[in-house]
């Protein structure tokens, strides 16, 4: 059975946390949920470092409106099981805007003609590759074939974290521009004070 994440978004205003998860709305009118992203175990790529680093709170330090999102999206019967999960803080806003300038995952030298296929999509992922150990184990005349090259393997999901940090950046903007106006108040300081990204395991 496979492992998911679901992520989701909170933030802080006035000491109080507030999900500010985005939603849509069935053909019958009704608001429905949306986790800012859900990864497979299998293709967290490069959000590793934040799972495996995050810190484990209750259901009861959710914000409320947060606690009240998964209650109605629970089964009937399932409120006790749910208050007894344990949901994760994998870090705020520049945590994951750091993802996007992480070094690449790999640096090696590989062909010129299996780039261009993997930059065109030919292919899938770059299988055959040399360290520059290697490249200077080859004749004078091969190695000019071979060049350089830093990619992210296809597991890392290099486009749905872009996708994942533009839409929790989006999160953000709307809650601080729904946030209202108070007498004597700087437009600087209606804004969240913290952010942070939470995920259950399902």
């Amino acid at each position: 059975m496979s492992t998911y994440y679901d992520f989701m978004v909170e933030a802080k205003y006035n000491g109080k946390w507030y999900n500010i998860d985005l939603h849509t709305k069935d053909i019958d009118g009704k608001l429905r949920h949306q986790y800012l992203a859900t990864f497979s175990r299998s293709f967290v790529g490069q959000l590793e470092s934040l799972i495996d680093g995050a810190w484990r709170i209750g259901f009861d330090d959710l914000a409320e409106s947060t606690q009240q999102i998964l209650l109605d999206s629970t089964y009937e019967g399932g409120e006790d099981s749910l208050r007894l999960e344990q949901f994760y803080v994998a870090g705020d806003l520049a945590d994951f805007e750091c993802l996007l300038n992480a070094p690449y995952q790999n640096e090696y030298y590989v062909t010129r003609n299996q780039i261009a296929a993997y930059e065109s999509q030919e292919i899938d992922d770059i299988c055959e590759y040399l360290t520059a150990h290697e490249l200077l184990e080859l004749p004078q005349s091969a190695r000019s074939e071979y060049v350089l090259y830093r990619w992210n393997d296809s597991f890392g999901n290099i486009r749905q974290i872009q996708s994942m940090v533009s839409r929790l950046r989006y999160q953000v903007e709307c809650f601080n521009e729904a946030l209202p106006y108070e007498a004597g108040q700087s437009y600087g300081d209606r804004a969240a004070t913290q952010v942070r990204v939470i995920y259950r395991i399902s």
